[in-house]
């Protein structure tokens, strides 16, 4: 399953945060941990799914500097795990703050029934998964 959300937020951080999403983004749901070096970004998003608990989806991302604006790419994650994600966008610098326009990629490896009951009990699964996540990016906007 891919679920692709993307977003519009606008924060009010100084200029130079704008290549630090790693301090612009800390605390803030649904962001785990995020690291920076260099130009690659590392972290993971958290949510909560039904069935499942907290889930942890691990992104790794390039930013790409460009003058009062920033490029974020997604990169491939080496091995990825069942549940992993990829955050792309664009940031600028705008008056009294900074604008992103980001789009998520949440990728989930869910079990298949082999029986019907199994099999709705997965797409139920998968919807409730998806109004968690939408709930989450929902609270992010927000703040």
């Amino acid at each position: 399953m891919i679920l692709e959300k993307s977003f519009n937020l606008w924060l009010p951080e100084p200029p130079e945060h704008l290549l630090q999403p790693e301090r612009v983004f800390a605390g803030k749901p649904p962001f785990g941990e995020l690291t920076r070096r260099d130009t690659t970004l590392e972290g993971y998003l958290v949510a909560e799914a039904p069935l499942f608990g907290e889930i942890q989806f691990p992104f790794h991302s390039r930013i790409h500097p460009q003058g009062l604006a920033a490029r974020l790419e997604a990169l491939p994650l080496p091995e990825p795990p069942a549940f992993w994600a990829e955050l792309e966008g664009h940031g600028e610098v705008v008056e009294g703050g900074i604008a992103y326009q980001l789009t998520l990629h949440i990728h989930a490896t869910l079990p298949q029934g082999e029986k019907w009951g199994g099999r709705a009990l997965g797409r139920l699964a998968e919807a409730a998964f998806e109004r968690n996540v939408e709930r989450v990016l929902q609270r992010l906007t927000q703040t």
